[in-house]
């Protein structure tokens, strides 16, 4: 039986390193007969959180595709250390009992940033472990840490396009 995998797309740059990461993902998937869709949470109407009484938005969406897919991926660029705002708006907006929704998915993270990749480690990936995989009880399945990429699509001429691919394969 194939799988669904979502992935969530957090960067406002069309065609830059984190959405290039998120297409060989998503390349990898499908050659291995799964299949995918990749929301581009830039896009969306997602505004920071204010109120447990706030609208909805596109928030109602992004929890309907999360509860649906077998896998959640995350790909996002590094601002300061962290995942970027549109992805952070996205994490701050979950219902506090995300848990129950999404109990047992896979996920996986791909980021692009210009920092070596022992700062992703302590920063990012640490980070993602802590909201994700102790919150929500997730068992991340790998990661793709892009390091040393800055200029929008630098990432093409890095290793990290295939290792995206292959971790989709084996999703």
């Amino acid at each position: 039986m194939s799988k669904h995998i979502l992935v969530i797309q957090g960067s406002p740059a069309k065609g830059g390193n984190a959405d290039m990461l998120a297409d060989a993902f998503i390349e990898g998937v499908e050659a291995a007969g799964n299949t995918a869709t990749k929301l581009e949470i830039a896009d969306m109407n997602i505004a920071p959180y204010t109120a447990p009484d706030q609208p909805e938005g596109d928030m109602t969406q992004v929890m309907d595709a999360m509860k649906a897919a077998d896998g959640i991926v995350i790909a996002t660029p590094t601002y300061r250390m962290q995942f970027s705002a549109q992805l952070k708006a996205v994490m701050d907006r979950m219902p506090f009992d995300a848990h129950d929704d999404l109990a047992g998915k896979e996920p996986a993270l791909l980021v692009a940033g210009a920092s070596p990749e022992e700062v992703l480690v302590k920063d990012v990936l640490a980070y993602y472990k802590m909201c994700f995989d102790e919150s929500l009880e997730w068992k991340i399945r790998g990661s793709v840490l892009a390091a040393g990429v800055f200029a929008p699509g630098q990432v093409a001429a890095t290793p990290y396009l295939d290792k995206a691919r292959e971790l989709g394969r084996a999703f």
